[in-house]
Order: C-alpha cells, then sequence, then structure tokens
C-alpha cells in the first residue's frame, strides 16, 4: 500500500507559498529567468534539421521505368516519351533458378536484419544493426541525448550523420550498406527483390523526424510491405506539461521534432501501415516522473494502433498498468519496499 510522508507534506505545505512567491515574482520582474537557456539551441537544430530534410517524393505514376512489365510502346505512343524494353533475361544464370531460389538469395542479401534509419544531409541512410538480435543492440537513447556509443553511427548536435561524425581515423565510415547495386541490376531482379527488403527487414528509428521522413519518401505500396518496426525515442520536458508550459514563457515551449504534435503525427502514421505485425517501442523520460496525467496524454496515441499482433511498450518510468490498451506495458522492476519508497 502507498503512504505519504507526513514531514513530506509539511514540506510542501511551508514551501509552498514561497515557490508561488519566486513564480509570480519573476514572471512580472525577471520573465528571462523562467525561460529554458537551451532555447536559443534547440531553436538553432530545428533550423537545421529543416534545412537537411529530405525532399518528399514526388508523385509518380503507377507505371514508371522499373515496373514489369514496361507497357508495348506502340499502345503508349501518346501517353509519353518511349521507354525501355524489357528482356526475358534468359541468358542469366541466376534466372534460370527456381524463384524460390532466387528469394533465398535475396533474404540473404537484403533480408532478415535490423536497418537504423538515420538522418542524412538532405537524405535518409541506414546502418545495419551489428549486434546479433534487436534485444542485444546497444541503447541508442539516453536521457538527456543519443548514445554515441552504439551502432547507430555518430551524429551531430541535430542528430544528422555527416561526413564528419562518420569519419573514424581519417577513414569515412560506409553507410547504406550496398543495397543498391544489387537492386539496379535489372528490372526483373529490382521486382522480385523489392518486397523482400521491406517485408523481411525490421526498420529502426530513434528519431521522429526520420520516420516521418521514410513514409514520405517511399511509395505507399512498400510502406505497406513493412512487418516489423521499432522506435526509440527520449521525451523532452514538459511535453504535455500544461502548467509547467505555461510557466517557461517560451513560445514554442517544444520545437518539432520534441513537440506534441510531432508525436502525435509520427503515431498517426505507425497506425495507417497495414501490414505492421511487430513493433517495438522504447520510451525514456526524466528521472522521477511520476505524472499520471502526463503519461496518460503521452500513451493516447499508442492507443489507435491496432493492427500489430505483437506490440510492446517498454517505459524508463514506475507507474500504474494501462487497461485496455493494444500494447503490452514494460515498467523498471522494483521491489515492493522501493515503490512505496519512491511515492
Amino acid at each position: 500500500m502507498r503512504h505519504v510522508n507526513a514531514s513530506s507534506i509539511a514540506v510542501g505545505l511551508l514551501c509552498g507559498p514561497f515557490i508561488c512567491a519566486y513564480i509570480v515574482f519573476t514572471s512580472c520582474c525577471c520573465p528571462g529567468r523562467l525561460r529554458r537557456s537551451s532555447d536559443c539551441d534547440e531553436k538553432k537544430k530545428f533550423e537545421r534539421r529543416q534545412m537537411m530534410a529530405p525532399k518528399p517524393l514526388a508523385v509518380r505514376p503507377l507505371e514508371h521505368s522499373l515496373t514489369i512489365p514496361v507497357p508495348d510502346f506502340e499502345k503508349t505512343r501518346s501517353a509519353g516519351p518511349k521507354r525501355g524494353k524489357t528482356a526475358q533475361q534468359l541468358q542469366c544464370k541466376m534466372m534460370s533458378l527456381p524463384l524460390e531460389l532466387r528469394e533465398m538469395i535475396y533474404k540473404a542479401l537484403l533480408g532478415n536484419d535490423t536497418m537504423h534509419i538515420v538522418l542524412k544531409e538532405t537524405k535518409l541512410g541506414h546502418l545495419r544493426c551489428k549486434a546479433s538480435t534487436l534485444e542485444d543492440c546497444p541503447v541508442v537513447n539516453e536521457v538527456g541525448s543519443p548514445s554515441r556509443e552504439s551502432c547507430w553511427g555518430h551524429t551531430d548536435s541535430a542528430n544528422i550523420i555527416t561526413d564528419t561524425c562518420m569519419s573514424t581515423g581519417g577513414k569515412i565510415e560506409p553507410t547504406d550498406g550496398d543495397i543498391l547495386p544489387l537492386l539496379q541490376t535489372c528490372r526483373q531482379i529490382y521486382s522480385e527483390a523489392i518486397p523482400i527488403l521491406y517485408k523481411t527487414n525490421t526498420f529502426s528509428f530513434n528519431d521522429l523526424d526520420s520516420l516521418r521522413h521514410f513514409t514520405a519518401t517511399i511509395l505507399p505500396v512498400r510502406l505497406s510491405l513493412i512487418r516489423s518496426i521499432t522506435l526509440e525515442w527520449c521525451m523532452t520536458w514538459p511535453i504535455y506539461d500544461v502548467i509547467a508550459q505555461t510557466l517557461l514563457l517560451s513560445n514554442p515551449a517544444l520545437y518539432p521534432p520534441n513537440d506534441e504534435a510531432t508525436w502525435e503525427e509520427s503515431w498517426r502514421i505507425i497506425a495507417t501501415m497495414p501490414g505492421l505485425q511487430k513493433l517495438r517501442v522504447r520510451l525514456f523520460y526524466f528521472e522521477g516522473f511520476r505524472n499520471s496525467l502526463a503519461e496518460m496524454a503521452i500513451l493516447a496515441p499508442l492507443m489507435e494502433v491496432k493492427t500489430p499482433s505483437d506490440f510492446v511498450v517498454t517505459v524508463n518510468w514506475l507507474g500504474e498498468d494501462v487497461e485496455g490498451a493494444p500494447f503490452v506495458l514494460v515498467r523498471p522492476e522494483v521491489d515492493m519496499v522501493d515503490e512505496e519508497d519512491a511515492w
């Protein structure tokens, strides 16, 4: 059973009026003291992210240059410029193999892996997870900043990978895993292999912007093929804390992607992925977070994700069980005594 120490109540009653008086005096005479000192840095990060954001995918016709079969030119003479023909590839030894064997080759080269999607300058990239299993992958986010000791590579303050960040001993660490050369071999290989790339890999995100840009830069049909996603995100104070945001006197209180609008938009995107079967989420917040109302607001967008059959959310703060959720909520393990003392 939870209990509250009488001394804690007494301290709260004694200090409460002084804290209120300080806030009122500071807001009137020294409002700058209630603003976060990092606002300028956060604004610069936001502006850099906006400048380096990938361009959304242009609207293209359903039939394009990589589509098989290519329409007969005589039938589409008035539709546009002439495009290349599709050869039968009978002279290729690989094409003589049964489709099942070719798919095994594609999976060995392109699939059954975890792809960490990262932000790069004006584009996205990926790094293959170096861990043998997803559970063994080093923690990406720590409270305050992304961990630099992980298989996500090194980033600048805006969480963007640059050549300078990836340089190790004068040598630039490669990204993107040599996937494109195989896909660019011919149209038939592309058409057979591209579904395996999206279906069999786990796409891993540690940034809400990378998730949003990823879904905006691939075809909707490719997005519908994705089966597994992981998301690790460090919540930024004072998200969903109306009182704290008001007292900070900052406008905006949080810059994207740390704000509520980006958080909710990201989950609307995930909720519309029809093929998603497995979803792993790890959320971090400051130590000692106990705001049940803010937690309800944080988890509310997740309630709309109904498609995955395997949906687990792990958080680093204590609290009550969540009933009726489409996910399994995992909290830190503590014994009964420690939990009572924490309250």
